[in-house]
C-alpha cells in the first residue's frame, strides 16, 4: 500500500479520533467541570503527542537520507532514491554516444558498489569520475559497475559491453570471490537480524521506527558480523575448489586483455573496517596479478593505520569516502602515466 496513503490516514484517523473523544468527554462529563477539564487536558496532551510523533515520522521521511552497508534500512532507500541515477544501459554513468567517444581514448573501469559509489552522493567524486578529470579531455572514462557484482558479473559486463575500452581498471574487493562459492553450492549466512513478528509491519513502513530500531538493534553485539567474516569468507576463501575455479575468472580478464592488447589496471579493496585483517583474503589475488606483471593499486596498503571514521562513507556503511576516492584516482593516474610513459605515449 502506497506510504503517502497509509500516513494520510493515520494522520487524519488520529486526529478524528481525539476529535471524536474530545466530544464525548465534554457530553458525558457535562456536570462535573473539575473532571471534564482533567480529561479534555489529557486528550490535548495525547494529541500533541500524536502530532508530534506524526511531524517526526514526516521529518525522517523527508529530509533524512542515509546510505548504509546492506541497503536495508529505510534511510538508505531514501538515499538511493535522492543521489541514484542511471543510464540506459543500467549504470550509475552519462549516456554515451559514439559522437562523445570520437577521437577519444577510452578508459574502462568495472567493479562493483565500490566503483559505483554506494555512499557517495555526487558521482563526480568517485574515483573513475577523478580520473577522468586526472586523465583529460583527450580521454573519456566508463564507470561499469553494480552494487552486488562479483567477477563472474564483471567478466559478463566487460564482454558486453557496447565500447571496447583501450584501457581497462578492474575494482576487485574481498567479496568478489562470494559468486564462485555460490556455483560450488555454498550457502551465505543470513547477514542481518529479522525484526520481531509484531513490529514487522512498523519497521517496514514507518521511517521513524525502523530509525529507531536499527539504531538500538546495532548497540547491541554484531553475531552476525562475526558470522559473514568467520563463518562465510574466511572459510570460502580458503577452499581450494573455489579460490582455483575464482583464480580462473581472473585470469579469464588478465587473458582476455592480453589478447586484445588492452593494458590492465587494478584496484584491490580491503574491508576499510578491518583492514588489516582483510589483508590476508585479499593478498593472493594482488599476488595473481603482480605473478602476471600486472599493475596493482593495493588500497590496504594505502589506508594502513588509519582510523576507519576517517575513510568510511559513515558509521554504518563501509564503503569508501570521497577523500579515499580522491587518493585511489590520484595512485590510477600515476601508474596510469608511468605505463604510458615507458610505452612511449603522451597522456597529454
Amino acid at each position: 500500500m502506497n506510504y503517502w496513503f497509509i500516513y494520510t490516514l493515520v494522520l487524519v484517523g488520529g486526529v478524528g479520533l481525539f476529535a471524536l473523544l474530545f466530544m464525548l468527554a465534554r457530553r458525558q462529563l457535562q456536570q462535573s467541570t473539575q473532571r471534564r477539564n482533567l480529561v479534555e487536558n489529557l486528550l490535548v496532551s495525547l494529541l500533541m503527542t500524536f502530532l508530534t510523533l506524526m511531524a517526526l515520522e514526516l521529518g525522517f521521511k523527508l529530509f533524512f537520507a542515509q546510505s548504509d552497508s546492506f541497503r536495508y534500512t529505510l534511510a538508505s532507500q531514501n538515499w538511493y532514491e535522492r543521489y541514484w541515477q542511471e543510464n540506459s544501459l543500467g549504470y550509475r554513468d552519462v549516456e554515451w554516444t559514439p559522437e562523445k567517444l570520437a577521437g577519444k581514448t577510452k578508459v574502462m573501469v568495472v567493479g562493483d558498489s565500490f566503483v559505483a559509489g554506494s555512499g557517495i552522493a555526487d558521482p563526480k567524486d568517485r574515483f573513475s569520475n577523478q580520473l577522468g578529470r586526472l586523465l583529460g579531455d583527450n580521454y573519456v572514462v566508463f564507470n561499469v559497475a553494480s552494487p552486488g557484482w562479483d567477477t563472474v558479473d564483471e567478466v559478463e559486463a566487460i564482454l558486453n559491453y557496447p565500447y571496447n575500452p583501450d584501457i581497462l581498471v578492474l575494482s576487485y574487493y574481498l567479496n568478489d570471490i562470494e559468486g564462485t562459492a555460490y556455483q560450488t553450492g555454498a550457502q551465505r549466512p543470513p547477514i542481518r537480524q529479522t525484526p520481531p513478528a509484531w513490529l514487522l509491519p512498523l519497521v517496514q513502513n514507518s521511517h521513524a521506527v525502523n530509525f529507531l530500531y536499527w539504531r538500538i538493534i546495532r548497540l547491541g553485539p554484531q553475531e552476525w558480523a562475526e558470522v559473514y567474516w568467520n563463518d562465510w569468507l574466511k572459510k570460502i576463501s580458503a577452499d581450494p575448489d573455489i579460490t582455483w575455479r575464482h583464480q580462473q575468472e581472473l585470469l579469464k580478464i588478465i587473458e582476455g586483455a592480453a589478447s586484445e592488447q588492452i593494458p590492465l589496471f587494478v584496484v584491490v579493496f580491503p574491508n576499510l573496517a578491518a583492514v588489516e585483517e582483510s589483508q590476508p583474503l585479499i593478498q593472493p589475488v594482488i599476488d595473481l596479478f603482480q605473478t602476471h606483471h600486472i599493475p596493482v593499486l593495493d588500497v590496504g596498503k594505502l589506508l594502513a593505520g588509519r582510523d576507519p571514521a576517517t575513510t568510511m562513507v559513515n558509521t554504518i556503511d563501509s564503503h569508501p569516502n570521497e577523500a579515499v576516492n580522491r587518493e585511489v584516482a590520484e595512485q590510477l593516474y600515476q601508474m596510469i602515466s608511468q605505463q604510458s610513459q615507458k610505452a612511449g605515449a603522451e597522456l597529454h
